[in-house]
């Protein structure tokens, strides 16, 4: 069922990031450890909405923190970099220019990845979520080796044609599936309980998106844990 929201969006993720010629300061928030490289190779697919009802002054991220945050949680591992440990962004819009196809989670790769964490100047602004699913298939059905998991960062309001038929193609995804849903707007009875749900709300504290991104990016890493928020 969809419901209003009473989101109160500059409180959701924290202070705006920093501009693209400077670095925002190392956030005060604590995501917890990332262990070890696993033990297998490993694919994470971070999948953004970047439409009106996430990005307008009254939408669940107007401020653009939740790239920041997503930056800090894929830094957070690549200081214990292994190769095959892959990392990849897209968007509703995929494909499109803001498109990071999948590199090594390494101090190297960062600068790549961090080239995707930004609405892209080619996006329209899309609310359909399956181009991008269908983008995420492929990449997962072309590295048969890898333990993919994927990671949508989205309220949920989708314009698909069929949004419950999306849904169901979304946990149809061969990984895990994760869905980061920003705001109050989606119950999570919606997703099917193949699909990890994590909501972030009006009153969780900065750092909340980025705990979530980094519990799907550990959670094959030996001797890795995710910080209490508390």
């Amino acid at each position: 069922m969809l419901l209003p929201s009473a989101l109160r969006p500059d409180q959701l993720l924290g202070p705006a990031p920093a501009g693209e010629g400077d670095r925002s300061p190392a956030p005060k928030f604590r995501i917890g450890s990332p262990g070890a490289p696993s033990l297998v190779p490993t694919l994470t697919i971070a999948v953004f909405d970047n439409s009106g009802s996430v990005v307008s002054p009254t939408g669940t991220d107007p401020l653009s923190n939740r790239f920041a945050e997503v930056e800090h949680a894929f830094r957070a591992v690549a200081r214990r970099a292994a190769q095959h440990e892959l990392g990849a962004v897209l968007h509703f819009d995929s494909p499109c220019g803001g498109d990071v196809q999948p590199t090594p989670i390494s101090r190297r790769g960062m600068a790549s990845l961090r080239s995707g964490l930004a609405v892209p100047s080619d996006g329209a602004g899309s609310s359909c979520l399956l181009p991008s699913l269908r983008q995420t298939v492929r990449l997962a059905e072309g590295r048969p080796e890898h333990a993919t998991t994927l990671v949508v960062l989205s309220d949920f309001l989708l314009m698909d044609s069929d949004p419950a038929a999306a849904l169901t193609e979304l946990a149809e995804f061969p990984g895990d599936v994760h869905a980061v849903v920003l705001g109050s707007w989606v119950d999570t009875d919606a997703f099917d309980s193949r699909i990890t749900v994590t909501p972030i709300e009006r009153d969780d504290p900065p750092g909340a998106v980025a705990r979530a991104l980094f519990r799907s990016l550990v959670a094959r890493r030996p001797g890795s844990s995710v910080a209490d928020p508390r």
